[in-house]
């Protein structure tokens, strides 16, 4: 497994689309801060509340960090192309079979795919957030802060929001393995936030928060939720991505070669 990894990085390493996403998310990331324009998927509440003050607000570093938590969930969008990239094509294609032939197994197939999507979405993230720290340097502005709280502030925003970012592909996933289309997998992750949003708004469930991702995100950058307050999220998202890897083997298991 730890080779087909491998094989999976070198291959995501060597494809130009992985690098026009590169430079795409760095040219997001040094506008929006430069240009102190702030804009997300959902935007509710004290989130809300927030955006309303970044006229009024002398951004520091730190300042663009929080915000930048909140364009994040545009990223979204254009991280359909790591899905596709690295799994979309091969069973939109079929080819995954000749992968499976090599040697794998099907549950070591799917851990594989997810890891290279962590770890590819992992560095965007991270490039993002390192991008808006630079061009806050370079604009002249103070920290904020420590150089210890804004870069941990900024590798917690980094994880936090990969992680979520991955619960939702890996949703994507499952419709992906039983439709074998990725036009599908890429309407449900465009969709996915913007309807729990919308139902959320509609039926007042109190429930849905747990799966309003990127608003949890928002809360954590901008200090509006407790870490008590928070484990009940990752603690869902844990269990939907378990839910969602059985699944997807369960329905894999069938696929034939």
């Amino acid at each position: 497994m730890i080779n087909q990894l491998r094989a999976e990085m070198y291959r995501q390493f060597h494809t130009k689309g992985n690098y026009l996403l590169t430079i795409f998310v760095i040219c997001y990331s040094a506008l929006t801060t430069f240009y102190k324009s702030v804009g997300g998927v959902v935007m509710t509440g004290g989130i809300q509340h927030a955006l309303e003050e970044i006229d009024t607000t002398n951004w520091s570093v730190l300042t663009g960090v929080k915000f930048l938590t909140m364009g994040s969930s545009l990223l979204i969008y254009v991280f359909i192309s790591i899905f596709v990239m690295v799994i979309g094509t091969e069973f939109s294609q079929n080819t995954y079979k000749n992968t499976l032939i090599s040697g794998i197994s099907r549950l070591q197939f799917i851990v594989v795919k997810y890891l290279t999507m962590l770890i590819n979405i992992l560095l965007q993230v991270f490039v993002f957030y390192l991008t808006g720290i630079i061009t806050g340097l370079l604009c002249g502005r103070k920290l904020g802060s420590s150089w210890g709280y804004l870069l941990s502030t900024t590798f917690t925003t980094t994880f936090v929001t990969t992680f979520f970012i991955s619960v939702i592909f890996g949703m994507a996933i499952v419709l992906l393995i039983l439709t074998s289309l990725s036009i599908v997998s890429a309407v449900f992750i465009v969709l996915f936030p913007v309807l729990v949003n919308l139902v959320t708004t509609v039926t007042k469930w109190d429930w849905l928060k747990y799966l309003d991702f990127f608003g949890v995100s928002n809360k954590i950058a901008l200090k509006l939720i407790t870490l008590n307050q928070f484990l009940p999220y990752i603690l869902t998202s844990c269990l939907i991505l378990l839910i969602c890897f059985i699944i997807s083997l369960l329905l894999f298991q069938r696929k034939e070669l």
